[in-house]
């Protein structure tokens, strides 16, 4: 229905159907609210290439309207996923300057967090000019599994992986704290692994002979990850 409407409808119209229906929306107590809100930004996100713009837009305006923080971070969890499958991603990087503020006002759990965390980061990798923003949230995302058992951590080897090429990939980055973080330090260990820690290690530890015997000892690992860096 929904797909027809926006068919037969220009961009007005369908902007002041869809702020009626928000509208409506938001005065539901906060149990019907959510699951209205689920409904309506589900059925808007369900054809992300068919004008994403104009659905990103609409669920900006549900997403004003509502009350609930639960609601609220639904919808936005929708609009992320909105903006990197409909290719709109610059239509919502601004709104990443108040996730701090947002976070506060949702009180969600870790779990969410880690979700929020790394789809931010992997919208910002969309837009390429943000690459030490992705790597900043992608960061944030890691940081979440610390004082988690070995099995939980685990979930996050791969994004560990991603974290270390990035940050050696990356022209203005020197420094970082990815030693420290248990989801990258499990990586030292690992059978597959092994030698993506024994780089960060060396970017971060060592001087450039080091890195340049790595360089000559591993260079089928280095051509797997597009030459890291060469000299």
């Amino acid at each position: 229905f929904i797909k027809k409407v926006i068919l037969l409808l220009s961009f007005t119209d369908l902007e002041c159907i869809f702020t009626v229906i928000c509208n409506l929306a938001s005065k539901l107590e906060n149990l019907d609210e959510f699951e209205v809100a689920k409904l309506v930004s589900t059925k808007i996100t369900q054809q992300p290439n068919d004008k994403p713009a104009l659905r990103l837009k609409i669920l900006f305006n549900l997403y004003n309207l509502l009350g609930g923080p639960d609601s609220r971070f639904f919808v936005y969890m929708q609009a992320l996923n909105l903006a990197l499958n409909g290719k709109v991603v610059d239509h919502i990087t601004p709104s990443f300057k108040k996730i701090d503020c947002f976070l506060k006002e949702w009180n969600i759990g870790v779990k969410d967090q880690r979700n929020l965390f790394l789809t931010i980061a992997n919208v910002l990798k969309e837009s390429k000019s943000s690459g030490k923003y992705s790597f900043k949230f992608l960061t944030k995302y890691l940081a979440t599994f610390s004082g988690e058992d070995s099995y939980i951590i685990s979930e996050a080897k791969e994004e560990a992986v991603r974290s270390v090429i990035e940050f050696v990939k990356a022209p203005d980055m020197f420094q970082c704290d990815l030693l420290d973080i248990p989801a990258v330090a499990q990586l030292e260990k690992d059978s597959k692994y092994a030698l993506v820690y024994q780089l960060l290690k060396i970017f971060l530890t060592q001087k450039l002979d080091a890195y340049l015997e790595f360089q000559a000892a591993n260079s089928t690992l280095m051509k797997s990850y597009g030459n890291v860096l060469s000299f």
